[in-house]
């Protein structure tokens, strides 16, 4: 069953746009979805190699099923799941490449246990031995790549969000008119005075009278 992150993909999943897509990052090899499941697919591969199902102390139709699951493996791990591997690699970090290969892995770990649990009941101890462990280590594998994916989705769904609220604040901004802000300073000041002009009145002076040193006598002629 699918980690319940797997819910909201709808939202997660929506595509970054073509540039950010295209500046991405190479994908660390360490954290590549083939990196995480080949140890456990190698040991399935082992494992059902060293069947003897024809051996097996089971009623023909039991072990008619069993030849026929793993036939199914077999194609699976050098066929339609490679394939995905291939895809998924080649797109590190796109959940829905993930995605697919998460639900082959669990079509696969279904198909392994139901030979598995035949071998249990029919096969010699070392081949269910066999089959044992490499379920365990498919399981744990299945896990550790839910887990990635859930890492994925929700980096992505933290950059949509912050996408969402960038785009809705810069349509906000658009919508809102242009403020002027008018200063007031007072009167206006005069950047050029006018020159007085001062006009200069010539005044003429009248003579002072002469001052009679007779006291009112005729001066002598």
């Amino acid at each position: 069953m699918l980690p319940a992150v797997l819910a909201s993909l709808p939202l997660a999943c929506l595509p970054l746009t073509v540039a950010a897509q295209a500046q991405a990052p190479a994908a660390d090899p360490a954290h590549l979805i083939s990196t995480t499941l080949h140890p456990a697919l190698a040991q399935v591969g082992q494992a059902i190699t060293q069947l003897n199902i024809r051996r097996w102390k089971a009623p023909n139709e039991v072990r008619d099923a069993a030849d026929q699951d793993v036939a199914s493996i077999q194609r699976d791990l050098t066929g339609t799941l490679a394939g995905l591997l291939d895809q998924s690699d080649a797109a590190p970090g796109s959940l829905p490449a993930e995605i697919a290969v998460y639900r082959n892995v669990n079509a696969l770990y279904d198909t392994l246990l139901r030979v598995a649990l035949t071998a249990n009941l029919a096969a010699p101890d070392n081949e269910a031995t066999a089959l044992g462990s490499a379920l365990n280590g498919l399981e744990s594998a299945r896990s550790d790549l839910g887990a990635q994916i859930q890492i994925v989705a929700q980096a992505q769904q933290t950059e949509f969000v912050r996408l969402r609220t960038a785009i809705a604040a810069a349509a906000v901004a658009q919508r809102q008119p242009v403020k002027t802000t008018v200063v007031d300073d007072g009167p206006a000041k005069e950047v050029h005075k006018e020159t007085p002009v001062h006009h200069h009145h010539t005044t003429t002076r009248k003579p002072a009278p002469k001052t009679d040193t007779n006291d009112g006598k005729p001066s002598p002629q």
